[in-house]
């Protein structure tokens, strides 16, 4: 990551600390980590234990609950892993993206670009991992977390200093490893500092750090002794602290558009200022306090490393819940486990009651004299299942005259019957565990389709908060890469790779210059102008949005039918098809959304916009037939005998207002001559149109001069912007090398 590269020498004096303020940071630290670590220990052993679980086999039970059964048999029957793998489908047949909707001073199509740089960073970094495990870990233990970080464009080009934005990057054992500092909100914007406890195996640490840095961040986490193999780990702790820098906020108007920009004035020197004053650019400027994230490395004893000031304003942590409650002023949190534990132990408990008793005394055992005996006789009766004797022999038991007194078993030792209570505590914890197993997914017959929907939308519910929570933590990852972006994506014609929605690559120029609809000279994909708002959605998950999709365009489809409105039919029928899903189906997908372009359905492309051009370029260069050129002649005689007539028509009126108009720009309009008599009434109102078209032409050539001139000055003092960035930022580098 960048950020744990050491600072240039050239920003040492600002952003790093001395010796003895680092020595007050680590003091900082360690107690501000006691104050949370400490209170939470319990919930985040809990936290663990609950992980453990359902993941690790045995641990189930593990502890107190399987001491005392340590003698018996201790069965594993798993009834709350369904509820959790129905949980994670729900979540990844909805993947949720954040959607950067422009709010003041921003323009829709760098959202649009935002929107798809961070699509292109997410595939490129395998973000979906990252978040996969921290739901995982949020479902299970209550809490997991994710980190967002920087890096370079191109790593394997040391020339390229460009960066990008990895949108996520996992973090492991959250709930042993992030600390966030006192705060009240859900995604942690409100928190001073966090730490990210990490683990390296010593040699890696000393290799890393240094043998005189390696001392372990003291940190109590639950160990378990069962673990038969536990590695040789060394922790140091990531340190995030916000600082509140104070800056003046310098906002440049121009006088002739009124437009301005704001830059933070340590971002300027006194040369930016004085090239903006000389052309046109007046400042208006305002103390603030800036929001900044410094990072530290920590280890037990002091600050291994001071990072300096990292991209955005942000602290790069997105937090995922599955629970979180506040319960006597302390934050709390649990998963889905932890609610299940115990019925689950029960019902182990149980089955492995009756799997003892069966084991015990699986048939009646007769009771024998040992007169009735032989070794031979016994060895049969011993290997008679086994071998499948079909009798068995006893002998009989005599007295002295010879009588037989006791013949065949004198006894029998019954199977041991299964208490009630066992018997009623199995079904209570049986139903307990699989009233949550619900499956809506089966297809039941003589069920319809809107009992099967209904079904589906209360199994739905169980993953409602979970799925909500992290539309949140979406939203906050949103919002720190939107920070981060801002700080390293900057350098004008720089290409940025972008995904759509529907997965088609692109490219999109940073600082590009254009003139809108209206045309106004402005800045395309400016990251650093304006405010975005970030958002996220959630979806119904049993039935994909694609699947209902295309059920609900079928049936409009048919509805459009039956009211002979062919074009609405044919419209939705082509959105069904794009939206459906299947082996083989591509091609017709294809071939609706070449149709859908076709009628205006479907936006096309960049790429497919350039084929219609070329399809349409090279379609023009056919001749058309014969019959149809011929026509084409005839209508292009009529119409320039036509033109050539008002031609005519108008020439002595267009010198007649060439000299007005030439009169009117010397000496003003006393110095135009009389208008010519003798012309028609016609020609009158000819005249009259062709003087207001030339004060109408003079009009625009002088607001098309003043346009240019003035643009052209506010496109070079943002010229002159980008070029000061740009040289501060070779010179960083050129220190650093």
């Amino acid at each position: 990551m960048i950020e744990d590269e050491p600072l240039p020498e050239s920003e040492t004096s600002s952003k790093k600390a001395s010796k003895r303020d680092l020595v007050a940071v680590h003091k900082r630290a360690l107690k501000r980590f006691d104050s949370v670590a400490l209170p939470q220990m319990e919930m985040r052993r809990i936290s663990l234990e609950d992980r453990r679980f359902v993941t690790i086999e045995g641990a189930m039970w593990e502890g107190v609950w399987g001491e005392q059964y340590e003698n018996s048999p201790r069965p594993e029957i798993d009834k709350i892993t369904p509820s959790l793998e129905k949980m994670e489908t729900d979540y990844r047949q909805n993947r949720l993206t954040p959607d950067f909707i422009p709010g003041s001073g921003a323009e829709s199509d760098t959202a649009d670009t935002l929107d798809g740089m961070h699509r292109a960073d997410s595939y490129y970094f395998k973000s979906q991992q990252a978040r996969d495990n921290a739901f995982q870990e949020a479902i299970r233990g209550g809490f997991g977390a994710y980190r967002l970080t920087t890096d370079y464009q191109n790593p394997d080009d040391p020339d390229s200093e460009e960066q990008r934005v990895n949108p996520g990057m996992a973090i492991v054992d959250a709930d042993q490893s992030v600390y966030f500092g006192p705060s009240v909100l859900y995604d942690k914007r409100d928190a001073p500092w966090a730490f990210i406890v990490s683990a390296d195996d010593r040699d890696e640490a000393v290799e890393k750090w240094g043998e005189e840095n390696v001392e372990d961040w003291p940190v109590s986490s639950p160990g378990y002794a069962y673990d038969w193999y536990t590695p040789d780990i060394v922790r140091t702790a990531e340190y995030y602290e916000v600082e509140q820098v104070a800056d003046k906020r310098v906002t440049f108007t121009q006088e002739q558009s009124q437009e301005t920009q704001a830059f933070f004035l340590s971002e300027l020197d006194d040369d930016d200022i004085k090239d903006l004053h000389a052309l046109g650019w007046k400042d208006k400027r305002k103390d603030v306090k800036r929001t900044r994230v410094h990072k530290y490395i920590l280890n037990g004893t002091k600050v291994i490393k001071d990072c300096g000031y990292i991209a955005g304003p942000n602290i790069p942590i997105v937090p995922v819940y599955f629970r979180r409650d506040y319960v006597d002023n302390q934050e709390r949190w649990r998963g889905y486990v932890g609610k299940f534990k115990d019925r689950q132990r029960i019902y182990n408990a149980s089955v492995g009651h009756v799997v003892e008793t069966q084991s015990l005394a699986p048939y009646p055992v007769p009771i024998l004299l040992d007169e009735q005996l032989t070794p031979t006789i016994a060895q049969e009766w011993a290997d008679g299942n086994m071998n499948r004797h079909p009798f068995r022999r006893l002998l009989a038991v005599r007295n002295g005259a010879g009588d037989i007194v006791a013949q065949g078993p004198i006894g029998m030792i019954e199977p041991t019957q299964l208490q009630p209570s066992t018997a009623a505590l199995l079904q209570i914890a049986s139903n307990d565990l699989t009233s949550q197993d619900d499956n809506a997914d089966q297809v039941k017959a003589n069920v319809s389709a809107d009992a099967m929907d209904i079904a589906a939308a209360r199994v739905d519910a169980k993953s409602g908060i979970a799925l909500d929570n992290m539309r949140q933590s979406i939203a906050r990852e949103g919002e720190i890469y939107l920070g981060m972006a801002r700080e390293v994506c900057f350098e004008p014609g720089r290409k940025v790779e972008t995904i759509s929605m529907d997965g088609q690559d692109g490219e999109a120029e940073l600082m590009q210059p254009h003139i809108d609809q209206a045309g106004v000279y402005k800045i395309r994909n400016d990251l650093a102008r304006g405010s975005f708002k970030v958002v996220a959605d959630v979806q119904e998950s049993t039935s994909t949005a694609r699947g209902k999709t295309v059920k609900q365009m079928l049936e409009l489809a048919q509805i459009a039918g039956g009211i002979q409105d062919t074009e609405l039919a044919q419209a939705a029928l082509l959105n069904a098809v794009i939206n459906m899903n299947g082996e083989g189906s591509q091609d017709m997908k294809d071939f609706a959304r070449n149709k859908g372009i076709g009628i205006g359905l479907v936006k096309p492309t960049k790429e497919e916009q350039a084929q219609i051009q070329q399809a349409q370029e090279q379609q023009g260069q056919q001749p058309p037939p014969a019959t149809e050129q011929a026509m084409l002649a005839q209508a292009g005689k009529l119409q320039s005998e036509s033109m050539l007539n008002q031609a005519k028509a108008t020439q002595t009126l267009a010198d007649a207002h060439l000299k007005t108009a030439q009169a009117e720009a010397v000496g003003g309009p006393e110095k135009a001559p009389q208008a010519p008599s003798g012309l028609s009434p016609a020609n009158d109102q000819a005249e009259i149109q062709s003087k207001l078209s030339g004060a109408a032409l003079k009009e625009a050539q002088a607001r098309k001069l003043d346009f240019d001139m003035h643009h052209q000055t506010i496109k070079t003092g943002h010229e002159i912007m980008m070029q000061r960035r740009q040289q501060d930022h070779a010179e960083k580098t050129a220190t650093s090398k």
